[in-house]
């Protein structure tokens, strides 16, 4: 049985060796032709990777020096703490919240509801104050029937300290 098998083998193998016979030749004539082209390529190339050679020596030093050996006690140290204090601070997160629901002491919350329910929008605060002007006489367009809406916008913007006069003090002969 062990004869039939290494027979079967040898004779794969010869016919995988012709088979692939012109191939290997065909692959040795053609960077026969193409060695020159490529030592050209090769000449032209070279600052380029002289280049690349000398950030790729930059860049894994520090896996030459062994440097990630002499951190790999601090790693290890910083990593566990922060995961202890992550954990900690999910616990503590946790407790307050379940503390604060359960006895309704969460402030922060009902202050916002608050703040929220008072919210007026510009609309209301709008109509509120023409309601008041209304009510205290101090409408323009109410003030004369005759006055225009050009002549009302007038008045609107001379209200305030821009429109009063500046009386200026006159120089004493003191």
């Amino acid at each position: 049985m062990a004869d039939q098998i290494q027979q079967a083998l040898s004779i794969l193998s010869r016919i995988a060796f012709y088979t692939s016979w012109p191939f290997v030749k065909l692959a040795h004539l053609l960077t026969f032709i193409l060695s020159p082209f490529w030592r050209i390529a090769q000449f032209f190339l070279l600052p380029f990777t002289v280049l690349v050679q000398g950030l790729l020596g930059i860049l894994l030093l520090p896996f030459r020096l062994n440097l990630l050996e002499r951190f790999e006690t601090i790693y290890i140290y910083l990593g566990i703490a922060s995961l202890i204090g992550f954990a900690a601070g999910a616990a503590l997160y946790v407790t307050f919240h379940v503390l604060s629901t359960t006895l309704r002491i969460d402030t922060a919350t009902e202050l916002e509801d608050r703040k929220h329910a008072n919210a007026r929008t510009i609309e209301a605060y709008r109509a509120e104050r023409k309601s008041k002007r209304r009510r205290s006489g101090k409408d323009v367009l109410s003030i004369s029937p005759t006055i225009t809406s050009g002549e009302a916008v007038m008045a609107r913007r001379q209200r305030g300290l821009l429109s009063q006069t500046i009386i200026e003090e006159e120089d004493s002969d003191f």
